[in-house]
C-alpha cells in the first residue's frame, strides 16, 4: 500500500523527456518543410522591411549651462534669506524654490516651443507631404473631411519625431529627432534646442526688466535707508541675471555632445524583420498543420 502511495505521484507526473522526443520527431520529419517556410518567411521579412519608409534619428546629449546652474544657486540663497531682503524677494518672484534645469527641460518639451517651432520653419509642409495638394497649394481633405491643422503638427512630432529623456542621476538629457530625411533630423535636433535657449533667454530679460522697474519704483517711494539698501541688493541680483542672459547663446542647455548627420537608418532594421519572420512563418505554418491534424482526428 505504501509503495503504491509513493509512486502514484511519479505516475501523474508528465514525462517531458517523452514530449520533448514527439515534438522533435515531428519536426524531423517535417524538416524540408520546416526549411521551406524558415527561406519563405525569412524572404517575406525581408520583402516586408522595403515597404515602410526608412527612418533616420539624430540625437544629442544636453547638460544644463554653467548660467543655468547659476541662477538655481542664487535664487536658492535669496529665497533663503529673512527680514526684509527674503521677504521683499518673494513679492517680485525673486528667489523661492526655483527649478531652473525643470523648467529648461519641460520647455524642450512644451507645445509652445513645439508650435511656435513648426511655424517658424515651415514644417507643416513636411509632416504632411503626402496630404499636400501642389496644383491647390492647400491639404487635401482626410477622414470625415479633416485637413491638417498646427494641432496636428504638435501631436505628430511630439508623439512620433522628438523624443526627450532625461537622466535625473547623471543631469544628462537627450533629445532625439526621427525623421526620412537625415539632414532635417540633424537641423530640427539643433534647431529645437536652440529655439528653446533662445526662448527662454528672451523670457529671463523680460522677466528681469520687469523686476528692475518694480524695484526702481519701490527704491523712489521710500527714505528708510535699510530698506533701499535691501532693494538695491535685489537690482543688483536682477541685473546679474541680465548680464548672463545677454552674454551667452547656450542659456539653458549646453551641448555636451552635438547632433549629426545619421548615415544609418534606425527603422526598419532588415536584420530584424528578416529573423521575425524566419521565426513567424514556420510558427504560424506549424500551427495550422497541426489544428489540421486536430480536426482530422475530431471527425474521425
Amino acid at each position: 500500500m505504501d509503495s503504491y502511495i509513493q509512486a502514484k505521484p511519479r505516475e501523474l507526473m508528465p514525462n517531458t523527456n517523452s514530449d520533448f522526443v514527439r515534438v522533435a520527431a515531428f519536426l524531423w520529419r517535417r524538416r524540408w518543410l520546416l526549411l521551406i517556410l524558415i527561406v519563405v518567411g525569412a524572404a517575406a521579412g525581408v520583402g516586408l522591411s522595403y515597404r515602410f519608409t526608412p527612418l533616420y534619428k539624430a540625437d544629442a546629449l544636453l547638460i544644463p549651462s554653467d548660467e543655468t546652474l547659476g541662477l538655481n544657486a542664487v535664487s536658492g540663497a535669496l529665497g533663503g534669506l529673512g527680514g526684509s531682503l527674503g521677504g521683499l524677494a518673494s513679492l517680485v518672484g525673486i528667489g523661492g524654490k526655483a527649478d531652473k534645469e525643470g523648467e529648461a527641460i519641460e520647455t524642450l518639451k512644451s507645445r509652445s516651443l513645439t508650435t511656435s517651432f513648426i511655424e517658424q520653419n515651415g514644417l507643416m509642409l513636411i509632416l504632411f507631404h503626402d496630404r499636400w495638394d501642389p496644383v491647390a497649394k492647400k491639404f487635401r481633405a482626410g477622414l470625415f473631411g479633416r485637413v491638417p491643422t498646427l494641432e496636428d503638427g504638435y501631436k505628430k512630432f511630439d508623439k512620433s519625431i522628438r523624443t526627450v529623456v532625461e537622466n535625473r542621476k547623471t543631469g544628462l538629457t537627450t533629445i532625439s529627432v526621427t525623421w526620412e530625411d537625415p539632414v532635417l533630423a540633424k537641423q530640427w535636433t539643433q534647431g529645437i534646442v536652440d529655439a528653446a535657449n533662445d526662448l527662454l533667454r528672451t523670457q529671463a530679460i523680460e522677466r528681469s526688466n520687469r523686476n528692475l522697474e518694480y524695484l526702481r519704483k519701490a527704491a523712489d517711494s521710500t527714505n528708510i535707508t535699510e530698506v533701499k539698501a535691501t532693494i538695491y541688493k535685489l537690482m543688483e541680483t536682477e541685473v546679474k541675471k541680465l548680464m548672463v542672459a545677454y552674454g551667452g547663446k547656450e542659456y539653458a542647455f549646453r551641448m555636451v555632445d552635438p547632433p549629426v548627420v545619421p548615415e544609418r537608418k534606425d527603422f526598419p532594421q532588415r536584420l530584424v524583420f528578416l529573423l521575425g519572420g524566419a521565426v513567424v512563418c514556420p510558427m504560424l505554418g506549424f500551427l495550422l498543420i497541426a489544428l489540421r491534424d486536430l480536426k482530422g482526428r475530431v471527425t474521425q
